[in-house]
């Protein structure tokens, strides 16, 4: 069953980037502690690609039952590069793969 994120918000829509899909797993992430860090990439999705941040901002509990699991992911690879933070995933639903 598909849990919905992001996909309804403004700011998700708004964005250019074109919605894909990715598989992996969801893990939890050290999140360095600073006043130019991104608190809110709690979580990776960890595939045969590599790891991609994953932008959790009052997704928590929302995501929590899917860390340790392989899911199925749709979503925006986010890259701001150019706030010089780099690329991250904003997720409008998630589901897990049996």
């Amino acid at each position: 069953m598909k849990t919905e994120i992001y996909a309804e918000t403004d700011w998700y829509r708004d964005r250019p980037e074109p919605e894909e899909l990715w598989r992996g797993v969801l893990q939890e992430r050290e999140v360095p502690r600073g006043p130019a860090t991104r608190a809110a990439l709690l979580y990776t999705l960890v595939s045969e690609d590599g790891q991609l941040p994953v932008y959790a901002a009052n997704a928590e509990r929302q995501l929590a039952p899917f860390v340790g699991r392989q899911v199925l992911v749709s979503g925006k690879l986010v890259d701001l590069s150019d706030e010089s933070f780099g690329q991250e995933l904003w997720i409008a639903a998630i589901e897990v793969v049996e």
